[in-house]
């Protein structure tokens, strides 16, 4: 058997890329006290414990985290946030309940809907114009979903999103409390927070029931490595969260993992008054210089907050090309093949630059270099024409649009299903989930109409060469076909 994959990771990090993506420790071995190699990877021995059922050592360090986050109760994950979102979910909900969940959540939390056959009730965030970013979710919003749906259990947003747009949790985990349902927050990309200067605080200390967070996509620690948070004393739910946690768990977790959790947050604690200090600081050194650039806009706190959004993450670069010279996945071209700069993310209208505790100056003074140098290529370039009819409304990312639901996902999910070109699905229904990864957002869920404007917003996405999952793509001749699946 050849090592294909082998020679293309060593390959390709024998490269001079710098990571403006997740993991958050940008690759760097010497960032945390230990680095674990395979003579490390062991199992559940004797004086090491047992990650799924903890009395030992795993439970003691377990026992440190609520001092650090203020939780009741934390638990390590392998599995990535992906196993806490189930878990969360799958542990407040019975079959059939009715969940109120934002529609920009990610698809984790799309597939515990179908799993449990939930009814779901979508609330749709605020849209950052021109940009179609997805903002927040308001207390407004959730209060009249409240008051719809007084049978729903929970309540489901993501805060920080993709983007680093926050809602306001405190405000909206009062009203959920007081119509006696759960609050759930993905705060996966706010792992961070806790430990920041003069930022917003994290949903684990604003009141929320249960708080998921990936540690390695903005703090320096190994994929799949995340923490659920149970933040208010419910022993009920604390079984429940912990019977979960065996079903979405691997049964052989990885001890490295475990191990590089433990350090990291215990590194990254120590580091509050000092590389925590230095990083903002020259965090925010830059970001006043990259708001001053002529054709590469970054998406600012004010004008976040001008547009009807609670908080932003100043931790996200996201870049915006406001001018249509280029798009968001030519200007990732540009930055990889010019610079050795490798975003995190791109999207039709901006690029996402994620930066952590390691990003060192040397490595902001690199990016800046490179942004300065791409300004100014942009402000010689012509503007681009567009054809006549070449122009299409373009549904409001992922958030504005909204789907009309004929049957619920998961009964959908499990109906038989074929295939239809994306031309000729109006006003089916699909049978998949249609998703734009990443972020991993659904624009279609098994059981809604397929507008016109979604068909549009899939072949604008193609034609990006953005990656969307949930469609099959045949080459006939010298045409590409794509088709939808459908019920």
């Amino acid at each position: 058997m050849k090592r294909i994959f082998n020679d293309a990771l060593r390959e390709y990090c024998a490269r001079d890329y710098y990571p403006w993506h997740m993991p958050g420790h940008k690759r760097q071995n010497q960032l945390l006290t230990h680095t674990f190699g395979v003579e490390y990877d062991v199992t559940e021995l004797p004086g090491l414990d047992n990650l799924l059922a903890p009395e030992g050592v795993i439970d003691e360090s377990r026992n440190q985290l609520p001092k650090i986050y203020r939780s009741y109760a934390s638990y390590y994950l392998v599995n990535g946030s992906t196993s806490g979102l189930l878990t969360a979910i799958s542990a407040i909900c019975k079959p059939g309940d009715t969940i109120i969940m934002a529609r920009h959540c990610h698809k984790a939390v799309y597939h515990a809907v179908a799993l449990l056959e939930l009814t779901p009730v979508y609330l749709y965030p605020t849209v950052i114009m021109p940009y179609n970013i997805s903002g927040s979710i308001s207390p407004e919003q959730i209060e009249e979903a409240l008051q719809s749906h007084e049978n729903a259990k929970a309540v489901i947003l993501p805060s920080p999103t993709y983007e680093g747009v926050l809602s306001d949790i405190d405000g909206i985990q009062k009203l959920v409390h007081r119509a006696g349902a759960y609050l759930i927050v993905d705060e996966a990309h706010g792992a961070h927070l806790e430990f920041g200067l003069d930022v917003p605080a994290s949903a684990v200390r604003c009141g929320a029931d249960c708080v998921i967070q990936s540690l390695h996509k903005t703090l320096p620690c190994y994929n799949s490595c995340a923490l659920l948070h149970l933040c208010r004393k419910d022993k009920s739910l604390q079984e429940r969260i912990e019977r979960y946690l065996g079903v979405y768990q691997t049964s052989s977790p990885s001890y490295q993992l475990v191990a590089n959790m433990e350090d990291c947050i215990a590194t990254v604690d120590s580091w509050r008054n000092s590389k925590m200090v230095e990083y903002y600081s020259c965090l925010r050194q830059y970001r006043a210089k990259w708001e001053r650039l002529k054709q590469i806009h970054l998406l600012t706190i004010e004008e976040v907050q001008e547009q009807g959004s609670f908080a932003y993450d100043e931790s996200k670069l996201v870049f915006c090309l406001p001018n249509g010279l280029i798009t968001g996945v030519e200007f990732a071209t540009l930055m990889e093949e010019q610079y050795g700069m490798i975003v995190e993310m791109a999207s039709r209208n901006y690029v996402i630059a994620m930066t952590s505790v390691a990003d060192s100056e040397a490595a902001f003074q690199r990016l800046d270099r490179a942004l300065q140098k791409l300004d100014k290529e942009l402000l010689q370039m012509p503007s681009r024409t567009v054809a006549s009819g070449e122009e299409v409304e373009i549904p409001k990312e992922l958030a504005g649009t909204v789907n009309e639901l004929v049957y619920l996902p998961g009964p959908a999910w499990q109906r038989p299903n074929h295939l239809v070109l994306l031309e000729e699905a109006e006003n089916l229904i699909a049978g998949d989930f249609v998703t734009v990864y990443p972020p991993g957002i659904p624009v279609l869920v098994p059981g809604e109409r397929i507008s016109k404007k979604i068909i549009q917003y899939i072949k604008i996405c193609i034609e990006s060469n953005l990656t969307v999952q949930g469609i099959t793509v045949r080459k006939e001749k010298e045409n590409q076909l794509v088709f939808l699946s459908v019920l």
